[in-house]
Order: structure tokens, then sequence, then C-alpha cells
């Protein structure tokens, strides 16, 4: 994946993926494993998207929190990290996967839309659990699909300007920005953490 990232799925070849491999480039070793290159592709992405990591548990979080702030803070840390661990992953969906589009929908649902479902879910238990009564209802999907782009769109523009997001805003900062925005939906007084 890391080739398909750096270089682009056109500007990767066969060659480089087996030199990359350890196998002798040009031999066509790679071919009895896999039939095209983008049956290479394929398998990678689909091997990102089998793993689970912290945010996958995170997301799964049922009970109501006990600081709700925490917990969405600690979402959307886990969240920047698996888009910087999953980096090359992201370079290529936003730069190949449209040539591609039964990749690009397996992606979608397979990772976008679980998480965002996941998101959505977490968001109403924990507004839920800290309502105040008779206020009205908040489109948590919309709210979720907003912190799901505004995340992503925050490490792709840290990526294309070399890590650094262009506006100089640290990380630190955006997190807590964007989980106070969170917050500020759910219709409750809710405990602001420490600094």
């Amino acid at each position: 994946m890391r080739l398909f990232g750096e270089l682009g799925y056109t500007a990767t070849t066969i060659s480089k993926i087996e030199g990359a491999a350890g196998l002798s480039p040009g031999s066509g070793a790679l071919y009895k494993h896999f039939r095209s290159k983008k049956d290479i592709l394929s398998f990678g992405l689909r091997e990102r998207i089998r793993k689970r990591d912290a945010l996958t548990a995170l997301l799964r979080t049922e009970a109501p929190a006990t600081d709700p702030r925490a917990l969405l803070r600690a979402v959307a840390r886990s969240g920047l990290e698996r888009l910087a661990y999953e980096r090359d992953v992201n370079r290529i969906l936003v730069r190949d996967l449209a040539a591609f589009p039964e990749l690009l929908e397996e992606f979608r649902t397979a990772e976008v839309a679980r998480n965002h479902a996941a998101l959505t879910q977490l968001l109403q238990a924990q507004a839920t659990a800290h309502a105040t009564p008779g206020v009205p209802d908040t489109d948590w999907s919309a709210v979720a699909a907003i912190l799901q782009d505004a995340l992503s769109h925050y490490w792709l523009m840290a990526d294309i300007y070399g890590g650094v997001h262009p506006t100089g805003v640290t990380e630190d900062a955006y997190l807590d920005t964007l989980t106070d925005l969170a917050l500020a939906l759910v219709p409750a007084q809710l405990p602001k953490e420490e600094s």
C-alpha cells in the first residue's frame, strides 16, 4: 500500500512492487499470487479495512460516559490517528479510487458508512443520557457526517502541506474545538475537561 500511496496507482509498477516485496524486480513472481496490479490494490485495501483499532473500540461505547467530553475527544483523537496511520490508503482513496468504482463503493460501505453509523449511535446514546427534557431532537446522523468530514479534511490539508495544517492550527487546538462544537449540540450542561 505504501507504493500506491506514495507514487499513485499508475506510477506503481509490478516491478516496483516486486522489489519492495523482496522479490526480483521484473521476474513476474508476483503473478503467482495475484492476477493483476488491481488485484494487489484490492487485496491491500481489504486487509486494511479488516483491521480494527482503538477508534473501533471507542465507537462501540454503549454506556453513557461520565465525562462525554473526554469520550468525544478520545474518539476525535483516535480518528485523526487512524487517518495518519492509514495515510497511504487515504491518498489512494483521494487520488486513485475513482477509476475503480467497485473498490470505492466497497471502501464507502466497509469503512466510511460503518464508522458513520457507529459515530451516529455513540452521539445519540450520549445525547440521550445527558439530555434536558423538552429540548428538540438533533439529527445525529448529520452531526456525525459533519464531524467525520471535518476531521478528514483537517488530515487531508495537513497531509498536502507536509504534516502541518496550512492555517497553523495545531492538532490539539483543532480536536479541542471540534469536541466543544459537538458538545454544544448536546442539550445539557456538560463538564468541560480541565486543561
